[in-house]
């Protein structure tokens, strides 16, 4: 069986016709809005494809919901995975760990950067039957990919061109080629987004070498299959950071992605003599640290990324944390560093 990130279901439900009743669409993919919201929750990708076919029924003869959800993809979205790809210092390693990193969000498709005669190719390869529901689901991944490489270099930046495996649909044409910016083609061997070599070498807007090593350091470490339970804290504090620009995650979040219960990990946590919200407050001390060294980020941003919806109260816990304020704090990094 292979899932998709429930995520999706609420940004595509976001994105379609008024006509529908939302709360309809929750409920014919067996979860509640509330449950869409959790960053663990996920659905099973024939679900989400019966779904996709549903809004696009409601919108045809011209279906454009699922670029509109591209459109509105932010690299926050995906977490820590997605600050790693805005933070890498150019597109190609941003492309170069999504190809492990997708696999949190997407367990129907694999991709891979194939770079050959001066071309890029970020392929997405599915082994699913066609149909409608997972056409336009590629259709939207390309787009949400293009979305992320605008974000991190330009706005306007466009892919030399985009092909696809399936035939040239009926009523996403249009819209296809309006979003992209560039040749679209179908009936290809593999769905990729295809770019000329050298811009994938151009510096991104905000790239930057120790925070991307700081975030892949702590998805690397996420994705260890089998972690030892003597580093039990470190891997709470490095799942909390993993999604901490979601919001705070609660015990029992933690404890899913650890596979575990939530009692089970407070009792473990306890004999250790740590608390749940102890290690909290050390994911974010740890993250707004990093942060705060680049003036790039502004401190309203660090706030967010650091999972606070307001700045002042992003300040008080960061006084309380390390004795100053964050402006301060980022002086005296900034001092050190002339």
């Amino acid at each position: 069986m292979t899932y998709v990130l429930a995520m999706f279901v609420k940004k595509m439900i976001d994105q379609a016709p008024a006509s529908l009743n939302r709360s309809d669409l929750f409920a014919s993919t067996g979860i509640t809005e509330a449950e869409a919201s959790n960053p663990a929750t996920m659905v099973r990708d024939t679900t989400y494809y019966t779904l996709l076919e549903t809004i696009a029924a409601a919108e045809a003869p011209d279906i454009g919901f699922h670029l509109r959800t591209s459109a509105a993809m932010t690299c926050a979205d995906f977490g820590a995975v997605g600050l790693a790809w805005k933070s890498a210092p150019s597109l190609r390693r941003s492309f170069r760990r999504m190809d492990r990193y997708a696999r949190a969000y997407n367990t129907t498709a694999t991709f891979r950067l194939v770079e050959k005669d001066g071309i890029c190719m970020w392929t997405h390869q599915r082994t699913e039957p066609e149909r409608l529901g997972m056409h336009l689901s590629t259709e939207g991944t390309l787009g949400t990919y293009v979305a992320m490489c605008r974000e991190t270099t330009f706005p306007e930046n466009k892919p030399q061109a985009i092909q696809f495996r399936h035939a040239e649909p009926a009523g996403s044409l249009a819209a296809l080629e309006a979003y992209f910016r560039c040749p679209v083609t179908f009936g290809a061997d593999i769905d990729a987004i295809i770019l000329p070599e050298e811009r994938l070498d151009q510096p991104n807007a905000v790239g930057d070498e120790s925070i991307w090593k700081f975030l892949t350091s702590h998805i690397e470490e996420t994705l260890v299959e089998e972690p030892t339970e003597s580093a039990l804290d470190r891997r709470v504090v490095l799942q909390i950071a993993n999604m901490l620009s979601e919001g705070i995650p609660t015990l029992a979040d933690i404890a899913l992605s650890l596979g575990m219960s939530a009692r089970t990990l407070q009792r473990r946590l306890s004999e250790q003599g740590y608390t749940f919200q102890a290690l909290v407050d050390e994911a974010r001390r740890q993250m707004a640290e990093k942060f705060l060294s680049d003036t790039r980020y502004s401190i309203a941003e660090v706030a967010f990324l650091t999972g606070f919806s307001e700045q002042s109260a992003f300040t008080r816990a960061f006084k309380r944390w390390a004795g100053q304020t964050p402006g301060s704090f980022r002086d005296g990094t900034q001092e050190r560093r002339i």
